[in-house]
């Protein structure tokens, strides 16, 4: 059997990024992508829900991503499902989230700040 992981998600960032380093100086952010949906029910009724997913951005393209990226920014990631796990007061704790490998910023920031009544609308 051949195994096969690899993600691919459109959203719009829930908070701006905010860049750290780890202790060998290497640069890492997290984004937190909301992912919305619309979608009818049996009854005809229009319906919306939002999944919230987390990554993690790895080196040059966390820089860029803190300094390209603001809250509601839409983007496309491309990545693999991480399975992180962590003891925390005795107790084991996991997470999944999305280890980017690719981020594709889908509107430039000077166009945000350049026309800033667009970027509200978008």
């Amino acid at each position: 059997m051949v195994a096969l992981n690899k993600v691919y998600i459109a959203g719009r960032l829930t908070r701006k990024p905010e860049l750290r380093k780890t202790p060998n100086g290497i640069s890492v952010t997290d984004l937190l992508v909301a992912l919305n949906r619309e979608f009818v029910t049996l009854g005809g009724e229009k319906q919306q829900e939002v999944c919230f997913v987390d990554v993690v951005v790895w080196g040059k393209q966390a820089e860029n991503c803190v300094n390209e990226l603001d809250c509601s920014s839409p983007v496309l990631i491309e990545g693999r499902l991480q399975l992180d796990v962590w003891s925390k007061d005795g107790e084991k704790r996991c997470k999944l989230r999305v280890a980017a490998e690719k981020v594709q910023f889908l509107e430039k920031r000077h166009s945000r700040d350049k026309f800033p009544e667009m970027a509200a609308t978008a």
